[in-house]
């Protein structure tokens, strides 16, 4: 394994922990929607920073450009009172899914035009990613430990979807 598969699956072990965590925070009556929701969209920012800078020899922009599309719903969410109106939530995560998908439709045709066969994968993930993002944001209008558990839902989803990247470029490379 090279250095940015090792620091891409790294990444993505945190955002699956990231979402898991997530999931127990109802349990534990924590349950204020705006402080989670931008903590874990600064956290998911501050993760891809530090991917950007461990892998900008990869020449490899797709985690800078998460980190902008973070920022832009986080000044969303900032500004929006998502604590008390559930579809200001929505549409904050509406918008940085579609961000992210930009990204990755951008990344699947720099596979594809680097003829590598991995673009038929970033293809399928995004469709999954994009699905799992519009359940999410339809099923945001409940009470606040639902929309928690739903955001933990979608965010561990998230996750192991950016880990099936590095593990399939690994094993594709290993034979």
């Amino acid at each position: 394994m090279n250095k940015k598969q090792i620091v891409d699956l790294i990444i993505a072990f945190f955002l699956i922990v990231c979402g898991s965590i997530l999931l127990i925070f109802p349990l534990l009556n924590v349950i204020n929607v705006k402080i989670i929701f931008i903590s874990v969209l600064s956290f998911y920012g501050i993760m891809n920073i530090i991917q950007f800078i461990l892998t900008r020899k990869s020449k490899d922009y797709e985690s800078l450009f998460t980190v902008f599309a973070s920022l832009i719903s986080l000044i969303v969410a900032w500004k929006l009172d998502i604590k008390n109106v559930p579809w200001y939530l929505a549409i904050a995560l509406f918008i940085w899914i579609m961000c992210m998908s930009l990204i990755k439709l951008k990344k699947a045709d720099y596979y594809n035009d680097q003829k590598n066969r991995i673009w038929i994968l970033k293809i399928v993930t995004l469709i999954l990613f994009v699905l799992s993002g519009l359940l999410a944001t339809i099923n945001l209008y409940y009470s606040n430990d639902v929309q928690i558990l739903v955001l933990g839902f979608f965010f561990l989803i998230n996750g192991i979807l950016e880990l099936l990247d590095p593990l399939a470029v690994y094993l594709i490379n290993k034979n």
